[in-house]
């Protein structure tokens, strides 16, 4: 089965869309070069289409998590 021209929550079942690194540090707080050090380093899981880099809101809610843990 393709999954070619499918929307993302059709193929892996997460709901809503992927998060861009503005979305991340937007909703982190933080500034666009911490969201890129923190996929650099890679404390949050991101996906690559083509040149794009994405973050499913279920890696930013299991970051947020792990780090609340950490405290």
């Amino acid at each position: 089965m393709s999954t070619y021209g499918k929307p993302v929550d059709a193929v892996d079942g997460a709901a809503g869309r992927l998060l861009r690194i503005e979305d991340i540090a937007d909703r982190l707080a933080v500034s666009r070069s911490m969201a890129w050090k923190l996929i650099a380093h890679g404390q949050l899981r991101s996906l690559r289409i083509g040149r794009a880099v994405r973050v499913r809101q279920a890696d930013l809610d299991a970051y947020i998590r792990d780090a609340a843990r950490e405290r």
